[in-house]
């Protein structure tokens, strides 16, 4: 197969298709078993999902999506390397300018995520003045994801929402990506490999973790899937052709395969997922036609409201998923449970969208004032 550019279009159904990878994941993983490998490595869970396949073949979604689901995330972390180096091959790229940007970009959704998050937990768990006790018990972690720095702070990546730790990773991205352009710039392919293979070997030295801060809730282990984004955009500018041998293809699947039996292979399953997921969009995105095409269009174009709400609007049905513990009401309970975060999502882009119109009214008065 070839490599060619992907259209706005494509680039929203997988953001559609890995935003759904995630918000059934984050429904499915809080079975008891199987749990995932997703920031640390251990072969039990492996041997538990096989084990699940065989046994339960009627819980098969659920187990896939359990294990397999938080790869969506990798697709998120390709795409963002991509449409930035798209982007700014084409424009000048003034880093604080940048930075900027993106906070304002990202952090009004964030701040109502936390506030529609306070208001229904808050009310669900404690009643009328339910909201401000959730506040006075979270803010601490809320200040840590708001400055970014929670990551770096061991137990606190994943607290108040566990979805959230990719808010201050996708930063740590950001604040470097800029550099990484320029390292490209400068040493071309080979900088980007040797880049990749360091932080690669380093992640393994170290066991994936310094002083009990998890190397996977940083950048450092994906970066060679930020180094393939960079890349493969840079050569869509170039009009370079690349051409993918089935040889490539069938050694990135045995080391994807591979990666979740060892332990020291485990570093490139990030990779070579990605890998095979572009293969596999390649084959599958021209066959999506009809509503489905327009249904995961639009879920791309609200991936981020998805992002933010489904990891604490997964609890009531996740909840009575468990108590069940039927593979037919699971299925149902997490339809029911997407549908809701559709909702929310939509409501949370919209109040967005009105939060940033009054900001720049306000702005505007404030800059005509006599």
């Amino acid at each position: 197969m070839k490599w060619h550019t992907l259209s706005s279009n494509e680039t929203l159904i997988m953001k559609g298709i890995a935003i759904l990878m995630i918000a059934v994941h984050n429904f499915m993983h809080l079975f008891p078993f199987p749990r995932e490998n997703e920031f640390e490595f251990s072969f039990e869970r492996t041997s538990s999902m096989l084990h699940l396949l065989w046994t339960e073949p009627e819980n098969s979604i659920r187990v896939l999506f359990s294990f397999f689901g938080h790869f969506g995330v990798e697709v998120f972390i390709f795409l963002s390397a991509y449409g930035f180096t798209k982007k700014y091959s084409k424009h000048t790229l003034i880093y604080w300018a940048f930075i900027s940007d993106r906070i304002a970009k990202l952090f009004p959704a964030f701040i109502i995520a936390i506030v529609i998050w306070l208001a229904l937990e808050g009310f669900y768990s404690y009643g009328i003045f339910g909201p401000f006790k959730m506040l006075s018990m979270h803010y601490q972690e809320i200040l840590l994801k708001l400055t970014l720095v929670s990551n770096f702070i061991p137990a606190k990546a994943l607290e108040p929402i566990g979805p959230w730790w990719f808010i201050p990773f996708i930063f740590q991205f950001y604040f470097i990506f800029p550099f990484l352009l320029k390292l490209y710039d400068r040493w071309r392919t080979i900088g980007l490999i040797a880049l990749s293979i360091f932080c690669l070997v380093f992640t393994d030295t170290v066991g994936g973790s310094i002083m009990g801060v998890n190397l996977y809730y940083t950048i450092v282990p994906y970066i060679p899937v930020f180094a393939l984004g960079i890349y493969l955009a840079k050569q869509d500018i170039s009009i370079t052709e690349i051409k993918i041998p089935a040889s490539l293809i069938l050694l990135t699947l045995l080391l994807f395969i591979v990666g979740n039996i060892y332990s020291h292979l485990w570093i490139l399953s990030n990779i070579s997922f990605i890998i095979l997921f572009l293969v596999m969009m390649n084959i599958v995105i021209p066959r999506i036609k009809g509503n489905l095409h327009r249904a995961l269009i639009y879920t791309g174009q609200i991936s981020m409201g998805l992002f933010l709400v489904n990891g604490f609007l997964r609890f009531p049905m996740l909840r009575w998923a468990i108590a069940e513990d039927n593979w037919l009401i699971t299925i149902v309970l997490c339809l029911v449970f997407l549908a809701i975060s559709y909702i929310v999502a939509i409501i949370l882009i919209r109040l967005e969208r009105l939060l940033i119109q009054k900001l720049k009214a306000y702005r505007y008065k404030q800059k005509h004032a006599v």
